[in-house]
């Protein structure tokens, strides 16, 4: 999540109306989209996110029960700016709904600034949402616009390359990126419950759940996999994902989420804008790079926001152009691990389901995982205006002229 901006909830099924207030809102606030009615479940979401405002829609049928439900949002929650949504201005509804406790009541035709304007009011009005203490874990996010050879395998390493700087340290890899379930695969880590299953009980997901039913690694290092069978992100809701986030990252020191090769869509964008780390991962062609600039690109349009980003240049072979350096620039990311092609000891690695901490600790790909690892806990390095204004040549001009189109 952009911590520079408040967080506002929207109650609703429609995804027209979320990204209405997505739209009216940008730059103002971060909007988060409720579809369940229950209040114990919204409650909690306003929880998870912040959030001091939520927008309720009033149909024109059922406006009574929508009216009903405003007024048990402020019973339960008195500080909580609620504003009433409809498609008219209709007297009953907007009567109905401030007597609930709403405090406002807009439609879905108020401009933009009025909207904007109105929840910088209302943030001035209401107390400030202390950041829950619970969220404090640090969440890291390997990611790809393609399928990563060996991203589980990676994301893996650097999991319990973190594990092994602090042992008391409570580590979880969630691999979710393609191909399904690698490293359960991999690392023999049989286990019955998936990550639909964990979004699927979300109400039971608390220490004890993950203790019977996420394996565990030898390293130390929990796992929540993807089903083998693969899953249809589209039914994951933002506000599923937002909760799952929040109870993760209150249960583990550190959450790895591998997504390479997931498409865009909104609970990729949720878990990297909500990632305090981001790894790239690429390697030296041509078209995997112009495939990651396409992906960091695409991401920056959205409006996804980008914490402290890394490079992880896969294979690298130190001979070959372009070197790591100007791949990192074409990036615009100062901080890069180039990983040794090593293709000897990952084999082995995988084939009998051990660490190549195990196998080789002090072989150079060991040390670039602990690297990366190390990285994680280095405060941002930030970008140079001479790297920023400095002209690229070569290869960096074909990345940078094919992106465009050119």
């Amino acid at each position: 999540m952009n911590n520079t901006l408040p967080s506002v909830v929207i109650v609703t099924q429609q995804r027209d109306q979320f990204e209405w207030l997505q739209s009216a809102l940008e730059g103002t606030a971060e909007v988060v989209m409720s579809q369940q009615r229950d209040l114990n479940d919204v409650l909690q979401l306003i929880n998870m996110a912040t959030a001091s405002i939520i927008f309720v829609p009033v149909r024109r049928d059922g406006w009574i029960e929508d009216v009903q439900f405003i007024e048990g949002l402020v019973a339960a929650s008195p500080t909580l700016a609620c504003v009433a949504v409809s498609d008219v201005l209709d007297q009953d509804r907007l009567l109905g709904a401030m007597r609930a406790g709403a405090k406002d009541f807009v439609t879905f035709a108020s401009r933009p600034s009025e909207l904007a304007g109105l929840v910088r009011r209302l943030g001035e009005r209401v107390p400030e949402v202390i950041e829950n203490p619970m969220r404090q874990g640090t969440m890291v996010v390997l990611a790809s616009e393609r399928p990563v050879l060996q991203s589980a395998f990676h994301a893996l390493h650097v999991a319990a390359a973190l594990q092994g700087k602090n042992p008391d340290a409570r580590v979880l890899l969630v691999d979710i990126g393609q191909p399904f379930a690698e490293a359960q695969l991999l690392f023999g880590l049989e286990g019955q419950f998936s990550f639909m299953d964990t979004l699927r009980n979300l109400r039971r997901l608390d220490q004890t759940l993950v203790d019977t039913a996420f394996p565990r690694h030898k390293s130390g290092v929990r796992v929540l996999s993807a089903p083998r069978e693969g899953m249809d992100m589209q039914e994951v809701t933002t506000s599923e994902m937002f909760l799952l986030v929040g109870t993760l990252r209150s249960l583990f020191t550190h959450v790895v989420v591998n997504i390479c090769g997931l498409p865009t869509v909104d609970m990729t964008e949720l878990l990297i804008g909500n990632a305090n780390h981001i790894i790239f991962a690429v390697d030296q062609s041509i078209t995997s790079c112009r495939a990651g600039l396409d992906f960091q690109s695409g991401l920056k349009q959205l409006g996804v926001p980008i914490a402290d980003s890394m490079l992880l240049v896969d294979h690298y072979l130190p001979k070959i152009s372009p070197d790591c350096k100007a791949i990192a620039r074409s990036f615009a990311i100062e901080r890069h691990v180039e990983l040794p092609a090593a293709a000897e000891l990952r084999l082995r690695a995988m084939n009998i389901g051990q660490l190549v901490f195990e196998l080789a600790p002090q072989d150079p790909l060991a040390k670039k995982y602990r690297e990366l690892a190390d990285m994680i806990h280095m405060p941002a390095i930030a970008k140079s205006k001479a790297a920023a204004a400095s002209t690229p040549t070569g290869f960096l001009d074909k990345l940078k002229s094919s992106l465009k189109g050119g």
